[in-house]
């Protein structure tokens, strides 16, 4: 008897085949595109010269690439081992065992929110062993909504954007506040949840719940960029309020809606989307694996491209051209590692006369099987013919090198701004007794913004200024002094240390730590260590500092202290 994850995989392709083959009325869906009357030709690059129809999703129209996709998802979706990829189950039917359908569904879409939370610019392998122990500890949105929020915290240590952690545990809190107690279904329902976006809403949707619900994060906006041959920056608010109109008209036609409500095909089609994007559809793509190719703009553009080798001179009336794609910048080749390019281009033949200099330009690149201007113009005819024989053989190569180097410039890619560069005295105080071990003041940071909840050593930013070591000590000894740490008299903190600069890199912030060793040997001080204000500070032993959820700078700063004494 078949498992219920066969079953589900088995019943994939069909619930596909009857959607296209049956002979319900489909309901028209808004196109973001306009269907053109006729076939519209591959254009050709560097000019590109097309109509806002030349993006219209060809996907939508091909059944045979639909179902390739699917397929392809379904022979590869074991391949990667991801404890939250489970079986769809049904909302409509009973299950062979004793658990309510709606216990299932509501664990199940939980699991799904956490895995997604967790993925947010993270990588699966760092993952998983997060998710098992958190699911572990938590199985269930009640569970978590009852979580401390330093145990959560704590849970998260080593992944990051903690703040994501933060939201996750105010989320699960909302869910239970609720009478249901129960993960919502619809989207609009789920954005009302702190945390959860657009793509988390249509990833929990579709998978969980079977509804036909888009989701659109950086794979996916690749892949629909390619697919429509949409050279935009897929980050900027314009391109992506398109690619998501796109990515929900392919997911409702591809899934029947509204005829058909709840079934397995959005959630396999959504992550057969993502899976594409992460496994083939790369930065670097592997178009020659790609189940979809027959239906990519890129690819076809690349393909034309590698045979024509020259520039259209089409030219589009200006009120029919398309306002999305913005030029395509040819000096983007120039930039493509050597890996990506043909054979030819990687192993130019040895000079043998002084070679006419030769440019950036975009025919070059894709100038597959022909002589380049460093080659010997004087060539004997058996060098001549040799050469040729070689360029036969690795035609195919070459040419599907060239076109994976040209869908690689798919979607256009925008420089990053430098991170801002910032300094930060750690001043790291040590209240001593001659009885009992050492304590130290840490303090939590606020509950929103960067590293939120967690806790650190008080820190204070350095003015530029603050050039020298001296000048930082002194900074630094200010701001100790003023510390509000109970009845602790802080200014009997006397300077021990001063420790070699750490460097921080978060995603707009490149941080230096300048940490500070301060020690205070008044026992009377230690008579009332409870801290009262803003932000939250508390004296904490020595033996209990590495269950307390310090980011990861402020524990390597723990650790140069920790290691001295």
């Amino acid at each position: 008897m078949p498992t219920p994850r066969a079953a589900t995989k088995a019943a994939t392709l069909k619930t596909i085949k009857d959607a296209f083959d049956g002979k319900k009325a489909k309901l028209a869906t808004a196109a973001v595109f306009e269907k053109p009357a006729e076939p519209i030709a591959t254009t050709l690059p560097p000019t590109r010269a097309h109509s806002s129809q030349y993006h219209y999703p060809l996907l939508v129209d091909d059944k045979s690439q639909c179902d390739a996709l699917l397929a392809w998802f379904e022979s590869v979706e074991d391949s990667r081992t991801m404890p939250w990829r489970k079986a769809w189950i049904d909302p409509s039917q009973a299950l062979e065992t004793s658990d309510k359908v709606e216990d299932v569904l509501n664990k199940r879409a939980y699991e799904i929110w956490v895995s997604e939370v967790m993925l947010q610019q993270t990588r699966v392998s760092t993952v998983i062993p997060y998710f098992n122990s958190w699911i572990s500890k938590w199985p269930t949105v009640q569970d978590l909504a009852r979580a401390n929020h330093d145990d959560v915290l704590a849970a998260w240590k080593g992944l990051g954007y903690y703040s994501r952690a933060t939201r996750l545990h105010e989320g699960a809190k909302a869910v239970v506040s609720k009478p249901s107690q129960s993960m919502p279904n619809e989207v609009s329902d789920l954005l009302q949840l702190p945390g959860i976006g657009q793509y988390t809403a249509g990833a929990i949707s579709s998978i969980a719940f079977g509804r036909a619900e888009p989701v659109l994060d950086g794979n996916v906006a690749r892949v629909l960029s390619r697919q429509l041959g949409l050279y935009i920056d897929a980050k900027d608010k314009k391109a992506s309020d398109v690619l998501w109109k796109v990515a929900g008209q392919l997911i409702k036609e591809v899934s029947m809606h509204p005829e058909i409500e709840f079934s397995v095909v959005p959630g396999q089609w959504n992550q057969a989307m993502m899976e594409l994007g992460s496994t083939i559809c790369t930065p670097r793509p592997k178009c020659e694996e790609c189940p979809i190719q027959k239906t990519c703009r890129a690819n076809s553009e690349g393909a034309r491209l590698s045979k024509e080798r020259q520039s259209s001179t089409a030219v589009i009336d200006i009120e029919d051209a398309c306002t999305l794609c913005e030029q395509l910048d040819t000096e983007d080749l120039a930039a493509i590692p050597e890996e990506e390019l043909s054979d030819e281009e990687v192993k130019p033949k040895k000079k043998r006369k002084t070679a006419a200099k030769q440019t950036n330009t975009l025919s070059r690149y894709f100038a597959i099987g022909t002589p380049s201007a460093s080659s010997n113009v004087d060539s004997e005819d058996e060098a001549a013919n040799t050469a040729s024989k070689k360029r036969k053989a690795s035609a195919t190569s070459s040419t599907g090198k060239s076109i994976n180097a040209y869908c690689s410039l798919f979607p256009k890619k925008v420089a990053k701004k430098k991170a801002r560069e910032e300094d930060a005295a750690i001043c790291i105080v040590e209240l001593c007794s001659p009885d009992d071990e050492s304590m130290w003041l840490i303090e939590q940071r606020p509950a929103t913004g960067l590293l939120a909840s967690l806790w650190q050593f008080p820190q204070t930013t350095l003015s530029a200024s603050d050039t020298t070591a001296a000048n930082r000590k002194t900074s630094a000894q200010k701001y100790v002094v003023g510390l509000d740490a109970g009845a602790v008299d802080m200014t009997k903190a006397r300077h021990v240390a001063s420790f070699d600069p750490l460097v921080h890199v978060f995603t707009h912030l490149r941080l230096t730590m300048h940490a500070q060793h301060y020690r205070i040997t008044d026992k009377a001080d230690a008579s009332d260590l409870t801290c009262s204000g803003a932000p939250v500070r508390k004296w904490v032993r020595t033996s209990a500092m590495d269950n307390e959820t310090l980011s990861t700078g402020m524990r390597k700063c723990w650790d140069l202290v920790a290691n001295t004494n």
